[in-house]
C-alpha cells in the first residue's frame, strides 16, 4: 500500500463529509420557509483493484438527494390567497421572462409591475415567480392578473341551486309553509329576489303506500312556476315531480336532474334553479341557496379556495370567480432541480409535467389559507451535523497519522 492511498482515501472522506454539513446547513438555514424540501448526502465507495496481499485503500463519494416527494406539514394562515398542497402536484409559476417553474410553496400577495406605463397585479411568492391559472372568461392559461381598481360588469345570472330538508312533521297548508328567497341578478346588475314557497299538500303515510306531496312555486312578482313533488315517506326522497299543467315524471335515484325550475324574469333572462338535493327528513327545515351573476362594483379582496378557484371578493360578498389554477405533477418529482427562489425545473430524469385539477385524477387537493411548511426535522439535523462533524475529525485524524508516517519515511534518510 502506498502512503500516498492514505492522504487520497482520508481527503475523500473530509469532502465527502463536508458536502453532508452543506447539506445539513442548507436544510437548517431554511427550516422555515415555507415549501422548502431538505436534501441529504448519499455516500457510495469507489474500490482500487486489489493485487496479492496488498491492500489499496479507496475512496469515497456523494450524491445529493432531494426529498422533494415528501409532505411538509401544513399550517394555518390569515391570508385568503395563501393556499397549500396536501398530496401529489406543484403550483405552476413563471418569472418575468415567461419561463416555467414549480414550486410547493404557496403563500402569495399581490404585486404591481408597470410596463410602457400600464399597472398589472399579479400573484407572486417571495421570490417574485408569478402564479399562473387559466382564466374563467376566456379560459387562457398564464400569469394570473388580478383586476385591482377596475370596474366589474354585471353578468346576468342564468343558474342557480337550492339544497332542501323539508320536515316530514309539517303541517298541510298555509300552517306549514316554508319559504326562501334567492338573489338574482339582470343583465345591467340590477338585484332581483326570487321566492320560493314551499306548501304541504299530503301528509306521507308508510303503513298505507302514500307519499308526501309538497307545492313548490317560484316566483320573481311578476312570472310564477309551479310543481308538485312526491316524497316516499320510507326514505324521504322524491320519487315523482309534476310541472304545472303537466304529467308526472318518475325521480330516478340519486338523480334530481328533472327537478330544474326554470323562470323567465321580468328583464328578460331566464334562471335555471337546480335542486343540489332535495329531502323529507322528520328534522328542521333548512335551504342553502347559491347563485351565479353579479352587480357591477369593484373587488374588496381576492381568496382561492379548496377547488382551486381563485374569486374575487365584492364589498356586496359576492363572489366573482376569476381564475382555475393547474396543478402540475411528474413521474419522478425527487429528480427535479432546485432553483433560486425555491422552485423546481424539469429534468429528463423527472419526466415531462402533467397538468391537471386540483383533487382530480390523482394531484393533490388544496387547503386554502395555509401553507405547507419545510419538510426539514431540526432535531434530525442536528444529530446528523455532529455525526459528520466525528466523521470529519476522523479523517482528518487519519491525515494527520499518514503525515507522521511520511516524516518518519524521510527521516530513515537521515
Amino acid at each position: 500500500m502506498s502512503i500516498n492511498g492514505v492522504f487520497r482515501t482520508s481527503v475523500s472522506g473530509m469532502n465527502a463529509q463536508a458536502n453532508r454539513l452543506s447539506a445539513i446547513s442548507d436544510n437548517i438555514s431554511n427550516s422555515s420557509t415555507d415549501g422548502y424540501k431538505r436534501s441529504e448526502a448519499e455516500f457510495s465507495t469507489l474500490v482500487i483493484a486489489q493485487s496479492g496481499g496488498q491492500y489499496n485503500s479507496g475512496s469515497v463519494k456523494t450524491e445529493t438527494r432531494q426529498y422533494v416527494s415528501t409532505q411538509g406539514s401544513i399550517a394555518a394562515t390569515s391570508s385568503s390567497t395563501d393556499v397549500a398542497i396536501s398530496g401529489d402536484g406543484f403550483f405552476v409559476v413563471q418569472d418575468n421572462t415567461g419561463r416555467e417553474f414549480y414550486t410547493r410553496a404557496g403563500s402569495f400577495v399581490q404585486k404591481t409591475s408597470t410596463v410602457n406605463g400600464e399597472q398589472t397585479t399579479y400573484l407572486v411568492n417571495s421570490a417574485g415567480y408569478r402564479l399562473t391559472g387559466t382564466s374563467e372568461e376566456d379560459g387562457t392559461t398564464g400569469p394570473i392578473q388580478l383586476p385591482v381598481g377596475e370596474l366589474v360588469k354585471p353578468k346576468a345570472t342564468d343558474s342557480a341551486s337550492l339544497n332542501l330538508q323539508l320536515p316530514s312533521t309539517a303541517e298541510l297548508g298555509d300552517d306549514g309553509k316554508k319559504t326562501t328567497t334567492i338573489t338574482v341578478y339582470d343583465n345591467i346588475g340590477s338585484p332581483i329576489t326570487l321566492t320560493m314557497t314551499l306548501t304541504k299538500l299530503v301528509q306521507g303515510d308508510a303503513t298505507t303506500s302514500t307519499n308526501s306531496q309538497w307545492s313548490v312555486e317560484l316566483t320573481d312578482g311578476t312570472s310564477t312556476t309551479t310543481q308538485t313533488v312526491e316524497f316516499d315517506p320510507t326514505t324521504g326522497r322524491p320519487v315523482s315531480v309534476t310541472p304545472d299543467g303537466g304529467t308526472a315524471t318518475a325521480v330516478p335515484d340519486d338523480d334530481l336532474s328533472d327537478l330544474t325550475m326554470d323562470i323567465t324574469l321580468a328583464a328578460g333572462n331566464e334562471v335555471a334553479v337546480n335542486f343540489g338535493s332535495l329531502t323529507e327528513y322528520d328534522t328542521d327545515f333548512s335551504a342553502k341557496v347559491s347563485a351565479n351573476g353579479n352587480p357591477p362594483g369593484y373587488f374588496s379582496d381576492f381568496s382561492i379556495g379548496d377547488d382551486g378557484v381563485l374569486s374575487g371578493v365584492m364589498d356586496n360578498g359576492t363572489l366573482v370567480s376569476l381564475y382555475q389554477l393547474n396543478l402540475a405533477r411528474f413521474t419522478s418529482p425527487d429528480m427535479l432541480q432546485a432553483g433560486v427562489g425555491n422552485v423546481y425545473s424539469a429534468t429528463l430524469d423527472s419526466g415531462t409535467a402533467e397538468y391537471g385539477l386540483p383533487g382530480s385524477n390523482g394531484f393533490g387537493s388544496l387547503v386554502s389559507s395555509a401553507v405547507e411548511q419545510s419538510n426539514v426535522d431540526l432535531a434530525t439535523e442536528l444529530t446528523d451535523m455532529i455525526e459528520s462533524q466525528r466523521s470529519y475529525s476522523a479523517n482528518s485524524k487519519v491525515f494527520q497519522t499518514g503525515s507522521e508516517i511520511l516524516d518518519v519515511l524521510i527521516n530513515l534518510k537521515r
